[in-house]
């Protein structure tokens, strides 16, 4: 959302830019180069919207979440296996508490392949990381 500027053809960029494309019924797509970029794709779709509702365009969130599901999938040419929450389709899905697009939001569940990979206060099901290494949780409750 704040990448504008960085070279010439993104000189003229604005910060609202895919909720001016949404408007247009463009395929908007929130996207990164960036392996780092890709991790937060939900900060810069949240940022574009913030963007977007200081110049008077309002977006709900039902109309943001495209813009870094379907409409990717579609921009792909893969919407018939994923990018959407249908019977047969390919996915992960991530369960939030709030607002997806909050910072303030956390993950409540996450699932890889229809199967649950996360659950927060559930040690059972969360995998071991660099976070937990040598504490408690890491060592079953006791060190």
């Amino acid at each position: 959302a704040d990448w504008w500027g960085f070279k010439m053809e993104a000189y003229d960029g604005k910060r609202e830019k895919a909720a001016i494309l949404d408007r247009a019924r463009a395929c908007t797509v929130i996207h990164s180069d960036s392996g780092i970029g890709i991790q937060r794709q939900k900060q810069e779709t949240s940022k574009d919207m913030g963007a977007a509702a200081r110049v008077g365009i309002d977006n709900a969130t039902e109309s943001a979440i495209p813009w870094i599901t379907a409409n990717a999938a579609k921009s792909l040419g893969i919407e018939a296996q994923t990018g959407t929450l249908e019977a047969g389709k390919m996915g992960d899905v991530v369960v939030w508490d709030g607002n997806p697009f909050s910072v303030y939001s956390k993950a409540e569940r996450v699932y890889i392949d229809g199967a649950l990979a996360y659950e927060r206060g559930n040690d059972e099901v969360n995998p071991v990381t660099d976070f937990t290494l040598g504490t408690a949780a890491a060592a079953g409750g006791a060190q």
